[in-house]
C-alpha cells in the first residue's frame, strides 16, 4: 500500500511540474542595473549579434536601442523564460549598464 501511495504522489508531482513548465512565466525582469565601458556602435552590435546566434533564444523582430550604456529590448519571445534569458545574456556584458526588456510574450 506505501509503494502504491508513494507512486501516486509522484505522478501527481510530475504532473504538476509538467503544468508549471507549460505555463508562460511573466518575467518580473523589467530592469537591471550593471555597468562597464564600451562604445556605443560596438556595444550595439554586439548585443544584436549575441541575441540573434544564441540557440537558446527564439526571440521575433528582435531591436536593440544603446544610448550611453543603458540598452533597451523590443520585441517578442515565445515564453517568459526566453524574455528573461535574454536579458540574463546581457547583464554581465562590457558597457552595459541598465537593462530594460521590453520584449513581449506572445
Amino acid at each position: 500500500m506505501n509503494r502504491f501511495k508513494l507512486t501516486i504522489a509522484l505522478v501527481s508531482f510530475c504532473c504538476l511540474f509538467l503544468l508549471a513548465c507549460a505555463t508562460k512565466v511573466s518575467a518580473a525582469t523589467n530592469l537591471a542595473v550593471v555597468s562597464s565601458v564600451a562604445t556605443q556602435p560596438n556595444l550595439q552590435q554586439t548585443i544584436t549579434n549575441t541575441l540573434r546566434t544564441n540557440p537558446n533564444l527564439a526571440l521575433n523582430d528582435i531591436r536593440v536601442q544603446v544610448e550611453d550604456g543603458e540598452v533597451d529590448l523590443y520585441g517578442e519571445a515565445q515564453t517568459g523564460f526566453q524574455r528573461a534569458l535574454a536579458q540574463k545574456f546581457l547583464e554581465n556584458m562590457d558597457g552595459v549598464k541598465i537593462i530594460r526588456n521590453k520584449i513581449s510574450v506572445i
